[in-house]
This record gives structure tokens, sequence and C-alpha cells, in this order.
């Protein structure tokens, strides 16, 4: 076969860091402008689509975010990244969270709860879970390969972390007097970190002396 250059997948990590920055400092934003509103502490972030101006912008935060997604799959493609069915599969699980909290607005309050307020909570639930095991599964699996090693403890951190406030605010949906709505924030604080350790390592990689330029028959086998 003849050989041919290799896409670098460094311009797609490095947006993917610019824009999981831009979602973070709009949640920031708006943790900070509607707080009045939304109680940090104890309301969940969605609320911020039921005041004026939180709808447009939680909207872009989520979108964002599923732009991480795809730009992250392109770029674990380019990078040749190990990453196993599993991480697939639980990485488009927290894709497709993302688009049912995107398009199933949450409840407007607890006391009333609605069908696609219950579907929203749902999708929340499949993106805070899914995101932090693909992280474990990815940092066990990168272990192994002496090109990514160096990327798997930061990776296992996140996770950790993920796995830690996303089961923290799971146990505060059964527990009333637990700080909902602070726990969610440092769980989307924790998921935006793994999107970042993610992109940071497949840039890395992608500088390292052991990246193909070309196509090799090992890849092609």
């Amino acid at each position: 076969m003849t050989p041919r250059t290799a896409l670098s997948p460094t311009p797609l990590a490095t947006l993917t860091l610019v824009m999981a920055a831009v979602a973070q400092a709009i949640i920031a934003g708006l943790t900070f402008g509607l707080a009045g509103n939304v109680s940090p502490w104890r309301d969940p972030v969605s609320d911020y689509a039921w005041h004026r101006g939180g709808r447009l912008l939680f909207t872009v935060a989520i979108l964002l975010l599923l732009a991480c997604a795809a730009a992250l799959a392109v770029a674990a493609q380019l990078a040749a990244l190990p990453r196993g069915p599993l991480v697939s599969t639980l990485f488009l699980l927290w894709a497709a969270g993302l688009l049912v909290v995107l398009f199933f607005r949450s409840s407007l309050s607890a006391a009333d709860p609605t069908v696609s307020g219950e579907i929203h909570r749902a999708g929340g639930a499949v993106l805070f879970a899914s995101l932090p095991l693909a992280a474990w599964t990815l940092s066990t699996r990168l272990r192994a390969e002496p090109r990514w090693h160096p990327a798997a403890p930061a990776l296992r951190r996140g996770a950790i972390a993920g796995i830690v406030t996303a089961a923290a605010f799971g146990t505060a949906q059964l527990i009333s007097w637990l700080p909902a709505g602070l726990l969610e924030r440092a769980a989307l604080l924790a998921e935006f970190l793994i999107v970042a350790t993610m992109a940071i390592a497949l840039r890395r990689a992608a500088r390292g002396p052991q990246h193909p330029s070309v196509a090799t028959p090992e890849a092609v086998r």
C-alpha cells in the first residue's frame, strides 16, 4: 500500500480544551449571575433554563460539551487511542445523556415532577455515571501501553473524582439535607477535568516521538 500522511489530533484536542473551558465558564457565570434565583447550594444546574437568559446559556454549555465529545472521538481515532468497546460504549452513553438533558426540560419544581423532568433526570444520571466509568476503564487500558502510560494516572484521578462526586450527588437525591446543587456542580467540574485530561493526553501523544507520521504495516493489518 502507498503510505499516506496521518492527520494530527492536536488541533481537535486543542479545540476540545477551549470548548470545555468556555462551557465551564458559562456554568460558573450562571452560578454567580443567577445566585439570587437559583441556589448553588440546593438547586440543580438545569434550573438556570427557567430564568431569563439562562436557557440560552445553558443550551450553549451543553452544545459545547457535545462538540467536545465529537472532537474527542475524532482526535482519539486519529491518535489511535487504544480504547476498546466498553470505553466506546460508555463514551456514547455520556453523549446520549447530554442529548437527553438538552432536549428534555427539567421539572420546574421537585414537588411537581413532569414526564420531561423525569427523563431529564435519567439523562443526567447517565451522563454523570458514564464518563467517569469510561475514564476509569480507559486509564486501566492505558497503563499497559508504553506510549499512553504517562496519561493513565491523571485520567485515573479524574475518574475517581467523577465517581465520588457523582455518587455523592446521587445520594443527595435520597437525603434531603445534603447540598444537592453544590454536589452536582462538583460532579460537573470533575467531568470537565476528565475531558481536559483526555484532550491533553491526545495532544502529548501527538507530539511524542512514537506518534507515527505514516501508516505502518502493523496499522494496516
